[in-house]
Parts: C-alpha cells; structure tokens; sequence
C-alpha cells in the first residue's frame, strides 16, 4: 500500500515530469508555477528529468493525487496512465493513452508559418520534419495547405524509413541525415522559404546548408518552433522561430487536472493553444523577390513605416506612381503600399502593447500614428480588438513579454 506524503491532509500532492531540457518544457512549468502561486492546496513533485526517463520511485511508493507529464514513449505514458490516478499529457497524441491532451495547435501554426514567408515575398516553398512523428506530420500537412490556399507548391523533405513514436530518437538520427537534407535542398528552386518542424531541425537545416554552400537566408530562409533561447542561439545565423504559449498551455493543463482531482468530468478534453507569433532572427530576414524596385520599397517600410512614411513619401522618393508600384506589391505580395504599411505599424503596436505600460498615445507616436483615435480604428478594423481588449486579454493569461508580436492578417 502506498504512503501518503508528508504535509497538511488538505493538500493535493501532483507530480510533474516535464523536462527543464527545452524551452517548450520550461514554459509548461512555469504555467504551472503560476497556477500553484494561485492555488496553495497544490503541492508540486518535482525532480529534474528530460523526455525518456523512466517513472520516478517516489511515483510508485507514494500517495499521489495527479499527475502532469511529457513522456516520449507511448509504452511509459500507458503505463503511468494505468496507475489510475488523474493525468493530463503535455505531448502525447489524442486517444494514444486514454487521458486527457494539452498541446500546441499545429495548424494554427503552420497559418503562422507560411504568413510570414509569403508576407517575406517568396514563391517557393519548402518543409523539413521528422516523418512519421504524428506532430511533425499535422505541420507538414497543415504548411502544404496553407501555402497552397495562396496558389504556391511546398517541396517536402521525405526519407525512406520514418521515424516511429520517440521524439529524441527521431532528432538524434536526424544529425545523421545533414548530408541527405543537403542534397534534396540541390533540388529545391531559390530563394526559398523553408519551414522545419521544431528548432532542432531547424538546426540541422542550416548545418545542411552550409554543407550544400548555400547561404542562410539569402538562398534558404529557415523558420523553426519552439524559439528554444539556447538552439537559436547557437544557430549562425541566428534562428528566426515560432513562439508556442506554453504557459497558458501549462495553467489550462492544471486547471483540467484540478477537475479531475476533484471527481469532475475533465473538460476539454482535447485542447490545442495557439501560438504566440513568430520571433523574427536573421534566418529570415530578407525579401525574397528579384524586383530591386519591390526590395527598396520594402525595406524603406520596414525601417520608417513607424517614423511617419506615407505612401506618397515612398513613392515620391521612388519616383514612381503610387498604381505602378500598387501593382508590383499585390503581384508579389497580394496587398498594397498602404497595407504593407499598415502591416509593419500594427506589429509594432502589438509588440508595444505587450512589452509594457505605455499609454495608447505613447504607442501611436512610436508607431508612425496620428492619434490614438486612428491607431484605434485601424487595430479594430485589422486584428478584431481594441488595443485595450488585446492587452487586457494577455495580462489575463498571465503572459507580459517584449517576444509577443502578432502579424495582422487581411491588412490589404
């Protein structure tokens, strides 16, 4: 018979085995830090671990009330799972274990991805993954999709065998594929925007192109997920990635398990969070498009679209007209001078609606606005909110970072 665990009878004693190894896990900890904070009746079991290791002693000796975990094998996450106490998985996929499932919305994701490939200008595409791991799979599908809904082809980076079940194993084997990402990106038309399935491979791609002398991101622009600090770091150049809300997953994981302990009915039972935005590093930080005309106006925008530009100033200074150069934007980009600058402001306000307190006046100043009024009208009319609604609900969730932009969509 197991032993209860020291401490007050009123505690909830739920053990985490979520690995501190990758931001991803991180995140998810400090979700449930925040919940904890919250909730003093919860007592955490915590010891330091990555994704294979096995279940901890204290799991099998101990009385415990709830589990919360990230476990690489399927045969392990059974196996905790029929120890019969309540458990939300942070990895695994939909009915693999019989519990309840918190995780990223890959497809939401992947919508993010090709947004900010197109919206760079390119028109080829390419994906890299881990075929056969069932996260990597829904982005590559999802990334096929979304890339064709805007009438482009996405060159998807296959291998004979796939890999089955384990997420490590899958990326450890992949340092050993360097040389055959290198020679299918031979094939792959340039520029191209690739998208990799999480920042490990994103690595490995950018090795793979040094190795095939292609240069990052002039003739490949490499986006990855996780925005995992150390991997983007360690990437030269530096790692443009996709930011998940993790610890928004995290606290909606406890609140789910906090049910369960309590005899409810865990709802939902399935969630997927959307991710926060994309972190912009200089793996992508190019205009793909060979219009040296399209090149300077892009890049007149994105480095004084908050000082003031206006359309007639860019095109003055262009010495082009305004449906000349209208034209070549929604041929390359499908939207026009104004949207694109519309565009670079709205990202900008996001980014300073989350990054601190600065009043809505503050705001339109540092980003090329009016007034508030205007600013107001524009964010409403492009991202659905008011700013206010769009700050309030951040704070709500917890979440107040400088990293947090948002790319408006429709912003033609």
């Amino acid at each position: 018979m197991k032993r209860a665990l020291p401490g007050s009878s009123s505690q909830r004693a739920v053990v985490l085995l979520v690995e501190t190894s990758r931001a991803y896990g991180r995140g998810i900890c400090r979700g449930v830090a925040r919940f904890a904070e919250q909730h003093p009746q919860w007592m955490i079991l915590y010891q330091e671990r990555n994704l294979k290791q096995s279940i901890p002693d204290f799991l099998k000796k101990y009385k415990v009330d709830g589990i919360l975990m990230r476990v690489d094998q399927p045969a392990l996450a059974r196996e905790i799972v029929s120890l019969g106490i309540p458990t939300v998985d942070l990895l695994g996929e939909p009915e693999k274990d019989g519990c309840p499932v918190y995780m990223t919305d890959d497809f939401a994701m992947t919508a993010m991805a090709s947004d900010h490939l197109i919206n760079n200008g390119f028109v080829y595409f390419a994906f890299c993954g881990f075929p056969g791991i069932p996260w990597s799979d829904r982005r590559q599908r999802g990334f096929v999709e979304c890339v064709g809904r805007a009438n482009f082809q996405v060159f998807c980076y296959e291998r004979r065998s796939r890999h089955v079940g384990e997420v490590l194993r899958a990326e450890e084997h992949g340092f050993l594929e360097i040389e055959a990402i290198a020679k299918w990106l031979k094939s792959v038309p340039k520029p191209v925007g690739l998208f990799a399935c999480n920042d490990v491979r994103a690595l490995q791609v950018v090795q793979a192109c040094h190795v095939a002398g292609y240069v990052v991101p002039d003739e490949v622009a490499v986006l990855g997920v996780d925005n995992d600090e150390i991997i983007t770091e360690l990437s030269h150049p530096k790692l443009s990635s996709i930011q998940p809300d993790t610890l928004y997953t995290g606290y909606k994981a406890c609140l789910c398990l906090d049910k369960m302990m309590n005899g409810l009915r865990p709802e939902p039972y399935f969630d997927w969070t959307p991710p926060i935005g994309v972190i912009e590093r200089d793996s992508t930080n190019m205009i793909a498009t060979t219009d040296d005309l399209v090149v300077g106006a892009l890049r007149t925008i994105r480095e004084e679209a908050c000082a003031g530009l206006t359309v007639k100033k860019l095109v003055d200074a262009l010495h082009i007209s305004r449906s000349n150069l209208d034209t070549k934007f929604r041929r390359l980009l499908a939207r026009t001078v104004h949207g694109e600058i519309t565009r670079v402001r709205l990202k900008r306000v996001c980014q300073l609606l989350c990054a601190g307190d600065d009043s809505l006046a503050t705001i339109a100043r540092k980003s090329g606005y009016l007034d508030v009024s205007h600013l107001s009208r524009s964010f409403r009319k492009n991202i659905g909110v008011w700013p206010g609604e769009y700050r309030k609900g951040i704070r709500s969730r917890g979440i107040h970072s400088a990293d947090r932009p948002l790319t408006p969509r429709g912003v033609t």
